[in-house]
C-alpha cells in the first residue's frame, strides 16, 4: 500500500506522530479495530482529528504502521538473541533446548497485545487485500530473518528441502505455543506445553540436520 500522506521530520511533528500511533495501538487493544474511529484516536492522543489526517490518510494507514511495528519487534530480538548465544554444540541437546525454550519465552514476551488485537489481525488480513499484502510481506520477512538464524548456528542441513521443511516447523511450533499460551484457555499446563514443543524442534533438527 503505497503512503499517501506526508512522513515527519521536526522534532514536535514526530512526536505528536508517534503519539497518535501509541494511542491508535491502546485502543485497537481495548477496543477492537472496528469498535475506534480517527476521531477516537485522536482524542486519545490529544491532537486534533484534522492534525491526525495531515499524519494518515485514514484508520487502515495507522493500522498498517502499528502493524509493521509489531512485526519489527519480533523480528530485531530473534536476531539479536541467537548472535549473542553462541557457540554452538548442536549434539548437546540439553544445550539446544535450552536455548529454544528460552527462545519461546522471548518470543512470548514480544506479544504485548491482547487476544482482541491478535483475532483483528485475522480477520483483517483475510478481507483487507492491502493489509493481506503487508502481512505476507511480513511473514516473508520473518522467514528470511529465520534463514539468518540457521546460519548463525550454523546448521549442515542435509539439503535445501531439509532447510525449507525447519524453517517451517520452527515457524508453525513456535507461533502455535506462543498463541495457545497466552490466547487459548484451553492450555493447562504451559511449561509442559512448552517442553514437548522443544522436544518436537530438536528432534526435527536431528532428523534433518548431519549434526555426527
Amino acid at each position: 500500500m503505497e503512503r499517501k500522506t506526508r512522513m515527519p521530520v521536526q522534532k514536535r511533528s514526530l512526536e505528536k506522530y508517534e503519539k497518535i500511533l501509541d494511542s491508535a495501538f491502546t485502543l485497537f487493544n481495548e477496543k477492537g479495530y472496528y469498535r475506534v474511529t480517527t476521531a477516537d484516536i485522536a482524542k486519545e492522543a490529544g491532537v486534533s482529528t484534522g492534525s491526525l489526517y495531515s499524519y494518515f490518510v485514514d484508520k487502515k494507514e495507522i493500522y498498517i504502521e502499528v502493524h509493521q511495528r509489531i512485526s519489527n519487534q519480533f523480528h530485531l530480538p530473534t536476531h539479536s538473541f541467537w548472535e549473542i548465544s553462541g557457540p554452538y554444540q548442536l549434539k548437546d541437546e540439553k544445550r539446544m533446548k535450552d536455548l529454544f525454550k528460552l527462545f519461546i519465552k522471548l518470543m512470548m514476551d514480544c506479544h504485548n497485545f491482547s487476544k482482541l488485537f491478535h483475532d483483528d489481525m485475522t480477520a483483517l488480513d483475510l478481507l483487507d487485500k492491502d493489509i493481506a499484502a503487508i502481512n505476507a510481506e511480513s511473514l516473508k520477512k520473518r522467514d528470511q530473518n529465520t534463514r539468518d538464524v540457521f546460519d548463525i548456528i550454523k546448521i549442515p542441513f542435509k539439503n535445501e528441502e531439509a532447510q525449507n521443511i525447519f524453517l517451517h516447523y520452527c515457524n508453525l511450533l513456535i507461533e502455535d505455543v506462543c498463541h495457545g499460551i497466552l490466547f487459548d484457555d484451553y492450555i493447562q499446563d504451559s511449561g509442559t506445553y512448552i517442553e514437548q514443543t522443544v522436544d518436537l524442534l530438536y528432534k526435527l533438527l536431528q532428523n534433518l540436520a548431519e549434526l555426527s
